[in-house]
């Protein structure tokens, strides 16, 4: 809580949010999820301002939509590299994907629940892009086999560096 009245913050408090974020749900769920960090070291954390609690729903959506319905678990990845001039910051999960959360099939029943986190997050980031140069971009990736079944959602952020 003590980023949540934040406009902005630096990466590394943001990271250090969603790392005590993801333990406590680790040890909510015990051997149900896995998970790591992979940080740039060559990345100034504390000079890269982006808007508070922006990586957090993707996380939460991961572990909550993604990791948990499945019987057996999963992991997640949340890395954070540099490309160029840009920061990418990378959630990666080998959930049931975003489709089969959205059918519900595991549970057998229909989905009645209308997420809003990622369009919530998109309206925050769009506003933070028209107050700022950052321009941070979200691209959703399905990941998929050779026959078309899920093998998870990624979702990289990437806004430009300080």
């Amino acid at each position: 809580f003590q980023n949540s009245d934040k406009r902005e913050i630096n990466l590394y408090d943001e990271i250090e949010t969603c790392r005590l974020y993801v333990q406590l749900e680790s040890m909510r769920f015990g051997s149900k999820l896995h998970y790591e960090f992979n940080i740039d070291n060559s990345i100034d954390l504390k000079s890269v301002q982006l808007p508070a609690l922006i990586i957090q729903p993707f996380l939460e959506n991961a572990i909550w939509h993604g990791i948990m319905p499945r019987e057996e678990g999963g992991s997640l990845i949340l890395s954070i590299v540099r490309k160029g001039l840009d920061i990418c910051c990378i959630i990666d999960d080998d959930g049931i994907g975003r489709e089969m959360s959205k059918q519900s099939k595991f549970r057998g029943e229909p989905s009645t629940h209308d997420s809003k986190g990622v369009h919530l997050t998109q309206n925050r980031l769009d506003v933070d892009n028209m107050l700022t140069d950052r321009h941070t971009q979200v691209e959703i990736i399905d990941k998929k086999d050779g026959q078309g079944n899920s093998l998870g959602t990624k979702v990289i952020l990437t806004f430009k560096d300080a």
